[in-house]
């Protein structure tokens, strides 16, 4: 009540001296002082708040004091000033408040992020995702799910969230700068990187649009193949800069390509290949493939350089070939209800990609497709699924028909 209601400071300081009059047990004496908040007009609260004083470190009379609050009190400054919008305030808050109760004050800390995003400075969002408040703590991205990542992904990339969620008008994230934050996100957490969920987000995320719904979905963009030239330039610097963003140091993204008109198409590019490194290490820690293949929605392409990778390494080719099987036999039901909200159009430039693939193990992707959906969709040769695709698909359904 003394930091949410507007006592009259007359009131306040009553509350707080009759308090202390009364006479405690000796195993309560510690208690007598429990109510010596700071209020709010006091010096080292308004200094923090205003950005005057960072760190909550004052020195007076010689000696050194800082702005230490218990954690009921803290939960309601922040409440107190959420009321009022003022998201910057609460970051310089919570930044600079100290705590007994140090886990309580790390989880109030770790939606510093959220609200940076609420007043609109994104980069500043991203980049206290990685570095931790205090040295007694790690960073919240090791803290972070899947569920959080996809959101500030969503963010980064609209610079709006969903409605009912008030944010100040700023421009979201360049591409470039979206997908530098996103790669150090994953580098930064094990949990992030070795789950499929954060993968299929950032690639789902690079090929939507920068209009966030009300429903929080993103509107998926077709982007048209890039020439192989560009495809090439993009995959030369791409090594180089997924090691340099993995060691944590500065990296600067070649304008000529990720600044060019082809700039999203760069991203996805350079995420294709972040995704491949990551198969190349962690594969054995994957769990699913088959959602990092669909979150490419029509972007073919993409998927197809990725798969092409892929097939450059045997162990890795059949440990994927594996999951996508494993992937397609246990989700046949949702996989068809998928397949039919996309229409024929997707299924026959989905099965095409992999019945056309260069390496046979490859192939048995776009086999184990088409026959969970000769088995459960009747009339498959009517569908419109595309001049090449339809051809492709009826030469194996003719093998089907044989055997």
């Amino acid at each position: 009540m003394l930091v949410l209601c507007d006592f009259p400071k007359s009131l306040y300081e009553k509350f707080v001296a009759f308090f202390q009059y009364i006479s405690l047990p000796c195993h309560c004496f510690g208690f007598s002082n429990s109510l010596n908040v700071v209020p709010w007009d006091h010096v080292s609260l308004t200094t923090v708040l205003r950005g005057q004083n960072l760190t909550g470190q004052r020195t007076q009379k010689g000696r050194k004091t800082f702005l230490w609050e218990a954690l009921p009190v803290i939960e309601a400054r922040v409440e107190r000033l959420l009321g009022r919008k003022s998201y910057k305030e609460v970051v310089r808050y919570l930044r600079a408040v100290k705590c007994s109760d140090t886990n309580g004050l790390r989880e109030l800390r770790d939606k510093i992020p959220f609200y940076l995003c609420k007043a609109g400075d994104f980069l500043d969002a991203a980049h206290s995702l990685l570095f931790p408040v205090s040295s007694l703590a790690c960073c919240t991205a090791c803290r972070i799910t899947h569920y959080h990542f996809e959101i500030y992904l969503k963010i980064f990339r609209t610079g709006s969230v969903p409605a009912g969620n008030d944010i100040l008008d700023c421009p979201p994230l360049k591409d470039g700068v979206l997908l530098k934050q996103a790669l150090k996100l994953l580098y930064s957490s094990a949990l992030l990187y070795r789950n499929p969920k954060c993968w299929s987000s950032l690639i789902m995320v690079l090929g939507s649009s920068s209009l966030l719904e009300n429903n929080g979905h993103l509107q998926p963009l077709s982007l048209k193949e890039p020439p192989l030239d560009f495809q090439e330039a993009v995959l030369a610097v791409s090594g180089g800069l997924l090691e340099e963003l993995k060691a944590r140091v500065s990296v600067s993204f070649c304008p000529a390509i990720f600044s060019s008109p082809l700039h999203h198409e760069a991203c996805l590019i350079l995420a294709v290949q972040a995704v491949q490194q990551m198969l190349l290490s962690d594969l054995p820690y994957l769990t699913s493939f088959l959602e990092i293949a669909l979150a490419f929605g029509n972007n073919f392409w993409a998927l197809r350089l990725l798969l092409n990778h892929l097939c450059c390494d045997e162990h890795i080719l059949h440990g994927t070939v594996t999951l996508l099987v494993r992937d397609l036999s246990l989700q046949k039901a949702p996989m068809l209800k998928l397949w039919q909200n996309l229409g024929p159009q997707y299924v026959g430039e989905f099965l095409c990609l992999f019945l056309t693939c260069r390496h046979k193990k490859m192939q048995s992707i776009g086999l184990c497709a088409l026959n969970i959906i000769t088995e459960n969709l009747q009339g498959l040769r009517n569908l419109p699924l595309g001049s090449t695709a339809h051809q492709e698909v009826s030469k194996f359904m003719n093998i089907f028909e044989q055997q």
